[in-house]
């Protein structure tokens, strides 16, 4: 996974997985996987602002 929309793909997959806010409180694994899709989002936004910044 090395480009943007891969990232935001697998991120989108992470947060798949966790249940909604009103089925209780967060599993260690829930919390897991959404601060890692948050940290590949941050990445995937990272690696866009550098592409934008090349491209001028």
């Amino acid at each position: 996974m090395s480009n943007p929309t891969e990232l935001r793909a697998r991120a989108d997959e992470l947060e798949s997985r966790v249940s909604p806010v009103t089925a209780g409180p967060r599993t260690d694994d829930e919390r897991m996987w959404l601060e890692k899709a948050a940290a590949l989002r941050s990445e995937a936004d990272r690696l866009d602002a550098a592409d934008r910044a090349t491209e001028k």
